[in-house]
């Protein structure tokens, strides 16, 4: 089969600019649709030609076939694109397939879904830098929510997290300086957001009534903050 041209030149564009998904599930559909929204080119690929229809038009290019055949991902040239994303969630023996072809075709970035801790594992131990779970990663978010009373939790990597809260009236009017965040409670404010505007912290700034606060640091410390901040709003 004559090898397919790449909609893409990889040579004229920046790092990330070019994404292929391999697998247009609602996770697939939903990343790549992300993507172009932020100015990413995509190449969306799926055996559901239905799927594909769908989407036509509404990323770069979308192409129906089966990514288990080493020939189709050769045609696509997906070595030539910056990263690509297997995010086949309902067969792990093709997520596993396609992650291993990818891998020897030299693709630069590999990103693949994982359903579970051992999917997870088996992906690692094939060499996967990128391993995505996301599922587990959105039930501990919400958990992190649900416990700590925050607006949202995002974990940067295990054991560190950032965290939006709206700040508590007793830390109102204060110089962030004075108030000790760091030294008392072992945690950070990178930024505020104040009348739908985000603000880089400085040691002078004073919180306001209805700032929410970007505040980071190891997670079991920005838990506490979390906890003792919603009480602080409970007695207010």
């Amino acid at each position: 089969m004559a090898r397919l041209r790449n909609p893409f030149d990889p040579s004229t564009i920046g790092s990330a600019s070019s994404v292929a998904v391999v697998g247009l599930g609602r996770f697939g559909t939903s990343l790549s649709l992300e993507l172009m929204a932020h100015g990413t080119e995509v190449l969306g690929i799926d055996a559901d030609e239905e799927v594909v229809q769908g989407l036509n038009g509404r990323l770069t290019a979308a192409v129906t076939g089966d990514a288990t055949k080493p020939e189709l991902l050769e045609q696509l040239g997906l070595a030539d694109f910056d990263r690509v994303v297997v995010a086949i969630g309902t067969d792990v023996t093709a997520n596993i397939l396609v992650t291993s072809q990818l891998l020897r075709l030299g693709v630069r970035e590999v990103w693949a879904k994982a359903l579970d801790e051992r999917h997870a594992l088996i992906l690692d131990q094939l060499g996967v830098k990128h391993v995505v779970r996301p599922e587990a990663d959105m039930g501990r978010r919400v958990a992190h929510m649900v416990r700590g009373a925050l607006e949202d939790f995002i974990e940067v990597e295990a054991g560190y997290a950032a965290v939006l809260l709206e700040a508590p009236l007793q830390l109102l009017g204060v110089p962030l300086r004075e108030l000790g965040l760091q030294a008392k409670h072992g945690v950070g404010v990178g930024a505020v957001k104040r009348e739908g505007s985000w603000i880089l912290s400085t040691v002078e700034i004073r919180f306001e009534r209805g700032d929410i606060l970007l505040v980071h640091g190891p997670t079991p410390k920005v838990e506490a903050f979390a906890a003792a901040a919603a009480k602080l709003r409970a007695k207010a």
